[in-house]
């Protein structure tokens, strides 16, 4: 009985290394068979045989669907072969922890914005930022363009203000990913593009892709920019035929129904749009214009005090400001605030000149310096993150980062909509210009 036993032991013990030795053959048959397929394809693809490498890569796919290489040498095949569809489908095969991962959220960003397709490029961008597994991508120079393009420069902000929280509070707002973000954050703040450049590629757009609604945002931002406020009514009611609920719409409306002094619009509008959207400047930017279209002067003055104290770099709330003054009979103070544009322009180049010099460790103190003084909250409290990151005992820097921290973050957390902060602004721009005179 013990030889029997010891006979099925040593049977079971042959059984498992033939099998795990078979395991390991057929293994190494398959690395091999797999790198040698590769090896073809790209020879294919170096010799322009595109449709002959898609077919392999597709044959491969059938038989290894989590092949992320071969997913994205795929996109790339077909789009060479002028099949963006299909290029667009193979690159959202490719998971999100490969390494392939960021190249193919770039090509499909890129492949949509070829396109004109400005609503798709939208929704990867989303589906990125939502999706945790996309953690470790550093893709945030991307948004920069499709963003400006369309004249939702705050939007973008937002998503990066977001995407570094989100980071920091991992332990990794000192990291290089999170010093890019913040470096884009700075660009899309000083660019820039002529009303001529955005309506030539918005017109490209629309002509490649004529039905996409974000089109027809970015064309109504623009007649709004251009003062074309006919053009962009047709526009935005053309957008919200097809989002009714859509936040980035209605901030639109909003903008164009303030300029044109429509208040039933500007209501609705608000309605649609919850306060937590707006920063303290942007709510009181706000307010001045509504002011300055009921022609109360006061009000208006009142708060581009709020705007310049929140960011006092908004050159066109210390113009007004001044031009006021002088209407006041105070030419001390149009100087005051001449004088102010002046140290902030100082301040701006300074800041400027230590991002361009990109010594983010050895200057972050200073940086995170200028930024508060320039109203720059979010970079304030980022460039302190990596000055402590640097030098953990200074005092100073966590009381400012301290400070910085209990004041960040939107005007309101209650989620109520924005039409009630400003339910006496819109009654009174609903009066006579000469009864809310001071």
């Amino acid at each position: 009985m013990a030889r029997r036993q010891k006979r099925w032991r040593l049977v079971a013990t042959l059984a498992v290394v033939a099998g795990l030795l078979c395991w390991v053959g057929w293994r190494w048959w398959d690395v091999r068979s797999y790198r040698r397929a590769m090896e073809e394809i790209d020879r294919d693809i170096e010799a322009g045989r595109n449709g002959l490498a898609a077919r392999k890569l597709a044959a491969l796919l059938a038989r290894k669907p989590g092949a992320d290489d071969a997913a994205y040498l795929l996109g790339t095949c077909e789009k060479a072969r002028r099949r963006p569809e299909a290029a667009a489908l193979a690159w959202a095969r490719v998971p999100p922890g490969s390494s392939f991962a960021s190249l193919a959220i770039e090509s499909r960003i890129q492949l949509h914005m070829d396109g004109g397709r400005l609503a798709d490029v939208e929704q990867v961008i989303k589906d990125m930022l939502e999706d945790p597994r996309f953690d470790g991508l550093d893709l945030p120079a991307l948004f920069g363009p499709f963003y400006l393009l369309q004249g939702r420069v705050e939007e973008a902000e937002r998503l990066i203000e977001a995407r570094w929280n989100h980071i920091n509070k991992s332990g990794e707002g000192a990291s290089e990913q999170a010093i890019n973000l913040v470096r884009v954050h700075i660009e899309l703040q000083g660019e820039t593009t002529s009303p001529e450049a955005t309506r030539e590629l918005l017109d490209r757009a629309g002509r490649l892709a004529p039905d996409d609604d974000r089109i027809w945002l970015g064309k109504a931002n623009l007649a709004v920019r251009t003062g074309s406020y006919d053009e962009a009514a047709r526009w935005l009611g053309d957008c919200l035929r097809r989002r009714r609920d859509d936040v980035s719409v209605w901030r639109s409306r909003l903008n164009w129904a303030v300029a044109v002094g429509r208040v039933a619009e500007a209501r609705e509008a608000m309605e649609h749009l919850p306060a937590a959207e707006f920063t303290p400047a942007q709510v009181e930017k706000l307010a001045a214009r509504i002011a300055a279209q009921c022609g109360n002067a006061a009000k208006e003055r009142l708060a581009l005090e709020r705007v310049i104290a929140a960011d006092p770099a908004d050159f066109t709330a210390l113009a007004r400001l001044a031009e006021l003054a002088v209407k006041d009979g105070r030419p001390d103070r149009a100087a005051l605030l001449h004088h102010k544009r002046t140290e902030i322009e100082r301040l701006k180049a300074r800041y400027r000149k230590l991002y361009e010099r990109y010594q983010p460790q050895r200057d972050a103190a200073e940086m995170a310096r200028l930024a508060e003084q320039l109203g720059r909250l979010f970079e304030a409290r980022a460039f302190l993150t990596v000055a402590l990151a640097v030098d953990q005992d200074r005092v100073d820097l966590q009381s400012d980062l301290a400070r910085l921290d209990r004041n960040a973050g939107p005007v309101d957390h209650s989620g109520r909509p924005l039409v009630e902060r400003f339910a006496a602004e819109l009654d009174d721009l609903g009066r006579p210009a000469d009864a809310n005179s001071p």
